[in-house]
């Protein structure tokens, strides 16, 4: 059988979907080169069928992860006196590397958490279950204001926890704050997370600048705590870089100068959940239509 005869043979059981077939290269003449240029595609064919089946596989399991994570995320605001809380968020993908919560320690207390971490797809996500899972452990079940750790130390801890669990160079921005009712203060530190915004009882904005390195980077470091008193009908936003870097169709960025007007053209009193749907709404009109490359989480305190 010559080899002409083979390759019409071969190509034939390609043609039926058999990508496993191959030729024998008896010499390196033009017939031979040919056949490894035959046997190369096949090879190509076979691998990109392999991937097809891992992408349909990946495809499959993708949404059961969203729905499990969903189950991540507060299923409801805490009630606490003179205030309220309340928080969304948005994967750019199936699944996020963004995670918010409250720790509702008593009537008067609550602690809030938002954290950013590194990466994108799975491995965010399952990062984000990790320090998520971490922070429970670090906090639920100490109502006594003894046993709580303060923000810093809180800080410091998952810091020391997540350093080089999952490699070099992986961490986390996040935002973690007490807000005690009965005094109207707010205890809180910002590891590399963008600064929050207040809003005052009268419309003015200001963006609160301070804080340290994300968690994850060094093995030791030591968090500053920063307090804020907050007078009725004050507001603070906490969010994820995401927001800001939102883009539109002519690929430019939402921006911390627009969330900043935004914040400034709130009508007066307004609830902690309608700050979130307003600002949240705002972004997704900016960026319809174009692809978004990072997830967005918005968590306000509104005080009464």
């Amino acid at each position: 059988v010559s080899v002409i005869d083979t390759l019409s043979h071969a190509a034939q059981k390609v043609g039926l979907g058999d990508f496993s077939v191959t030729i024998p290269v008896a010499h390196q003449d033009q017939l031979g080169l040919l056949a490894t240029s035959f046997n190369t595609m096949t090879k190509h064919l076979r691998d990109l069928r392999e991937q097809e089946k891992q992408r349909i596989i990946l495809e499959r399991h993708l949404p059961l992860a969203h729905e499990a994570q969903q189950y991540l995320y507060p299923r409801f605001a805490p009630a606490l006196r003179g205030a309220e809380v309340c928080g969304i968020t948005a994967p750019a993908r199936i699944v996020s590397g963004d995670l918010y919560d409250f720790f509702p320690f008593n009537d008067n207390t609550v602690g809030l958490f938002c954290a950013d971490v590194s990466g994108k797809g799975m491995s965010a996500a399952l990062m984000m279950a990790h320090l998520q899972a971490v922070a429970h452990g670090r906090m639920l079940g100490l109502e006594q204001t003894s046993a709580r750790p303060s923000p810093s130390a809180f800080a410091a801890m998952l810091n020391r926890d997540f350093y080089c669990r999952f490699g070099n160079n992986r961490y986390a921005t996040m935002f973690y704050g007490e807000y005690d009712s009965g005094t109207r203060s707010l205890r809180y530190i910002n590891a590399g997370h963008c600064p929050p915004i207040l809003i005052s009882a009268t419309g003015e904005v200001a963006v609160l600048r301070g804080g340290n390195l994300p968690i994850g980077l060094f093995s030791d470091l030591v968090y500053q705590e920063l307090r804020i008193t907050l007078s009725r009908g004050c507001a603070i936003v906490v969010y994820s870089d995401g927001l800001i870097d939102a883009l539109n169709l002519k690929g430019q960025e939402f921006g911390e100068e627009r969330l900043v007007n935004c914040c400034r053209l709130l009508p007066k009193e307004v609830t902690a959940q309608s700050i979130c749907t307003s600002l949240s709404q705002h972004v997704s009109e900016w960026s319809a239509g174009a692809e978004q490359f990072d997830d967005t989480t918005i968590l306000v305190l509104a005080v009464n």
